[in-house]
């Protein structure tokens, strides 16, 4: 069942979900159901990946790799020695 819901967007966000609904051929509810499913969906795919990632480091990288991140959020730049 489906439920009512109030939100604000941008003119150009509105927009733009104006003519996808049209180019797609589908209602405005459904592009933006589709567009938080597919963000979910890459949001999760990215967090697995990195998991993976992270279960090859020693204790040692992860560290590095956690101190870095936590200095800066935009440069992620450090350097593994695997």
């Amino acid at each position: 069942m489906k439920k009512a819901v109030n939100m604000r967007l941008e003119e150009n966000t509105v927009i733009l979900l104006n003519s996808l609904s049209k180019e797609l051929a589908i209602t405005k509810t459904d592009v933006v159901e589709r567009a938080i499913e597919f963000y979910s969906r890459d949001k999760s795919k990215k967090r697995n990946e990195l998991m993976a990632f992270a279960g090859t480091l020693d204790d040692d990288d992860a560290k590095i790799i956690l101190e870095s991140i936590a200095e800066s959020r935009v440069d992620k730049d450090f350097i593994l020695d695997i």
